[in-house]
């Protein structure tokens, strides 16, 4: 009898060891909880930075497009004037047949505003250009060649400022 006993109590032992060593310890779940937490901290900083990065592209890509649509104007603009006068950071462009003046205005160095104003005063429409913010922007009448150079500098390529040249047409045609 005595023989019966003492491998039941050594089975349960057994089954005791077993049942404990099934989970984890405190030190094992600490360290999951710690790499986990630090994976998670890595990759919500990567999708922040992901996301800055993002929305910096995107405004640049749109003061790309501003600085196109302000180009062409001038450039129309320009080409079409009888008379052009730069005059401190102001272009004013006359028409001799159609009795307009346009204004190129620079605001707080990242704006510029267009202003068309017919002669009858009836009709003036005022556009805006937005370059960005700190950007200097300048104009200047180059007499030798008869244009206009206007000169944006963005604040992040300072030293590659953008450059628009706007000429008259010829009067040779």
């Amino acid at each position: 009898m005595n023989r019966s006993k003492t491998p039941r109590t050594r089975s349960r032992s057994r089954e005791c060891r077993t049942a404990t060593s099934r989970g984890f310890t405190l030190v094992e779940l600490l360290l999951v909880l710690t790499l986990t937490a630090s994976l998670l901290g890595g990759v919500i900083s990567l999708v922040s930075i992901a996301r800055q990065s993002s929305l910096e592209a995107t405004q640049n890509q749109l003061h790309r497009q501003e600085i196109r649509r302000f180009a062409d104007d001038v450039r129309r603009d320009v080409r079409h004037a009888s008379r052009s006068v730069v005059k401190d950071g102001e272009l004013v462009l006359t028409h001799a047949t159609s009795d307009r003046t346009i204004t190129y205005q620079i605001g707080e160095e990242s704006l510029v505003q267009r202003r068309l104003v017919e002669s009858n005063d009836s009709a003036q429409s005022v556009d805006s250009y937005t370059f960005g913010k700190d950007a200097k922007v300048n104009v200047q009448w180059l007499e030798e060649i008869r244009a206009v150079r206007w000169t944006i500098a963005l604040t992040q390529r300072p030293q590659q400022p953008i450059e628009i040249l706007a000429s008259e047409r010829s009067t040779r045609e």
